[in-house]
């Protein structure tokens, strides 16, 4: 009954809360009732008292509107105690808090599709196929997301997750802390595949450091190796503290340590013109020849000639 009301409801703009509920128990004076009103009902009452003054808002506003139903033999009945409102109803609940809720299957389903690594603006496209009457935004998806995965580590903070997966799953990995302080400043990590590859083709490595793989904004190195016939495959990750060149040179002596050879190291480094990099790589791998990236010597040329140009419509046609 519950949930062909809600539905009735979302049709016409406004959502429905139980307000009153029982349950037959047996004991006198107890009977089976449940009373339904708009979300808007009632006034908003602190919890807490605010130190100092907030300025904010509420949705409540005495809204009188008011349902109530009781079974009544494989059914139930329902009675309209109050029809009407003192507020205007939306043309849409997109984005309402309460109506974007996700359900039971629809939690189920962004589950899997979140264990599969699935990218959140295709969950929610996923539940909106499912049901054309969903209402659910991005950010809801996000929140369930991080409620779920919050959820799979407990009381461990997300680095004491990290680090439990990697020892879980076997990866090489190493790791310093600050000077004086238990907390983790760098850490490095491979898989045991990868460290196999590093070994079998140990000519040529690319580097690179990118800041838009974590919501920290904290370097992220990346070294990816390059097969005998031109294929790449990914050699380590290391999250570092800072950009400068004794972050890498930990990262680099921490992926010298793969390598098995008895040679200077590889052969060839490509980086972009990340100054702090190639000083690092000189000092750890002084016998390598470095190269810089023609593909982010052509990007930024580019950008630079992006500006120069008046017309911007006809860059992008020409590019």
């Amino acid at each position: 009954m519950i949930d062909w009301v809600r539905k009735i409801a979302f049709h016409f703009g406004f959502v429905v809360v139980i307000i009153r509920s029982d349950t037959t128990t047996g004991e006198p004076g107890r009977k089976t009732f449940v009373v339904l009103g708009c979300e808007r009902s009632g006034k908003y009452r602190k919890y807490k008292q605010d130190v100092q003054p907030s300025v904010s808002g509420t949705r409540k506003c005495e809204c009188p509107f008011k349902l109530r139903g009781k079974p009544k033999g494989h059914g139930w009945v329902l009675k309209v105690m109050c029809g009407y409102h003192n507020h205007e109803l939306v043309e849409t609940l997109v984005g309402h808090p309460y109506a974007g809720r996700l359900n039971a299957a629809e939690q189920s389903i962004l589950i899997d599709m979140t264990k599969s690594q699935v990218k959140p603006a295709n969950i929610l496209l996923t539940l909106k196929e499912h049901n054309e009457d969903n209402v659910t935004t991005i950010k809801q998806i996000y929140n369930a997301r991080y409620t779920y995965k919050r959820s799979l580590r407990g009381s461990r903070t997300e680095m004491q997750q990290l680090m439990m997966l990697l020892d879980r799953d076997k990866y090489i990995q190493h790791s310093r802390c600050l000077e004086d302080f238990d907390v983790v400043s760098d850490l490095f990590w491979t898989h045991p595949d990868s460290a196999h590859l590093v070994n079998s083709f140990n000519i040529v490595f690319l580097m690179d450091t990118t800041y838009k793989t974590n919501k920290y904004r904290l370097p992220l190195l990346e070294i990816v190796g390059v097969t005998s016939t031109g294929l790449t495959f990914t050699v380590v990750f290391a999250l570092l503290s800072s950009e400068r060149q004794n972050n890498f040179t930990w990262a680099l002596e921490m992926f010298r340590r793969l390598l098995l050879t008895t040679e200077g190291g590889p052969r060839v480094v490509v980086t972009d013109r990340d100054i702090a990099l190639i000083n690092a790589i000189t000092n750890v791998f002084p016998d390598s020849y470095r190269m810089l990236c023609t593909f982010h010597i052509m990007k930024n040329v580019k950008a630079k000639c992006k500006m120069l140009v008046d017309n911007v419509e006809a860059w992008d046609v020409s590019g």
